[in-house]
């Protein structure tokens, strides 16, 4: 857990455990009848960008089911489930590398090529676990500015990683699409700087949230590790669309070379938790429940963009599941609001300390934080 998701606990008076023992989100549903307005000890939760549909009923019928096999070494299984993350991704499965979440996968990755005193590139507006691997490794980071409307500036972001090359390895931390601007990057650029193998230079592809956009633009750069490019990883997560965010499991997608050097630097890629396979083998081979998952996502998503136009509230065009508003002041007094009305939201995002995430609910969910966003504009809080 980052520095910064210690300090929101902190913030709402809580520790990370308390979550599990004093306060439980609000009850899932996606009908109106059935949602249940939020309390101080059932919270909306709209900070942590997770799936508010839970898992699949085949997957937690999997997950119970596992428990029969809880005395067993999971070999056999996590045999499979590299065979199937292999067909999600169209490669093999020794391109696979299954993670304990994708942080253990960040965190590999950039201890695996660190080597020669790397440098990690990363945009100044970004997801920051790539950040604090670096720091506890004693990298130097360098953070380049952001574009207009904090777009990602592949251009100035190639520009410094040729500059460090020169004298030192390079990685790239590169999130697409982006967290918390919830936007995705300019993909031909993107492709071009990759395919053309620069220098001493290595690029970490976290697509968590790829499997939510809806740009026919955008491609995963999983393409490229199909057409041989070992100058890349991908990192995948079970903690977004398929709901699994408390099993902690996700997975490295890279030439076999690459998938080989990153191995090095997990403790045991065969040694997985029995109940997160079984839940993981059902969910990546249950279309109907992804469908479902990111309609429920698109229709929030569209409930929360039409307030915000009619309240004129700038935000971020979002291909994710949370969307980066512009409160035009600092965020503090808004979040506390939130919180006394039993909503949580996003965490600061220096530099973007005018600017709040709002992660996406059910849509009864969302129309309720819509409720309570016009009546904080009628009381003249945003």
């Amino acid at each position: 857990m980052s520095l910064k998701r210690r300090q929101l606990f902190k913030f709402f008076g809580l520790s990370a455990g308390s979550l599990l023992v004093g306060s439980t989100a609000t009850p899932v549903s996606a009908s109106e009848k059935e949602f249940l307005p939020p309390t101080a000890e059932h919270p909306l939760i709209l900070s942590f960008n997770e799936n508010p549909l839970g898992m699949s009923e085949k997957a937690r019928e999997a997950l119970s089911a596992a428990g029969e096999r809880a005395s067993r070494y999971p070999f056999a299984q996590v045999g499979k489930l590299k065979e199937l993350l292999a067909k999600y991704m169209h490669g093999t499965p020794d391109e696979i590398l299954p993670t304990h979440g994708s942080a253990e996968a960040i965190r590999a990755a950039v201890e695996a090529y660190k080597n020669g005193g790397a440098a990690l590139i990363v945009p100044e507006l970004t997801y920051s676990d790539g950040s604090d691997v670096a720091k506890r490794n004693h990298m130097p980071i360098i953070r380049v500015k952001m574009g207009p409307n904090w777009s990602i500036d592949v251009a100035a972001m190639k520009k410094a990683a040729a500059k460090e090359a020169i004298r030192r390895p390079v990685i790239v931390y590169f999130v697409n699409p982006n967290n918390p601007t919830g936007t995705i990057a300019d993909n031909k650029a993107l492709f071009d700087w990759i395919k053309s193998k620069p220098k001493n230079t290595f690029f970490i592809l976290d697509e968590a949230y790829g499997e939510f956009v809806n740009d026919p633009s955008y491609q995963s750069c999983a393409q490229l590790v199909r057409d041989g490019y070992n100058n890349l990883v991908i990192l995948k997560t079970f903690s977004k669309i398929f709901a699994m965010a408390g099993l902690r499991l996700g997975f490295a997608f890279g030439t076999k070379d690459v998938i080989d050097r990153i191995r090095d630097h997990v403790a045991y890629d065969v040694m997985m938790n029995q109940a997160t396979i079984a839940a993981a083998m059902s969910e990546i081979e249950d279309e109907d429940f992804l469908t479902k998952s990111k309609a429920s996502n698109d229709e929030s998503r569209s409930i929360l963009v039409d307030a915000l136009k009619e309240l004129k509230i700038p935000y971020l065009p979002s291909e994710t599941n949370f969307i980066f508003i512009d409160l035009k002041k600092p965020q503090g007094e808004f979040v506390q609001h939130m919180k006394e009305a039993n909503i949580w939201v996003g965490r600061p995002f220096p530099p973007a300390t005018n600017w709040c995430r709002i992660s996406l609910g059910t849509p009864a969910q969302m129309r309720y934080f819509v409720k309570v966003l016009k009546e904080f504009r009628e009381k003249g809080w945003v």
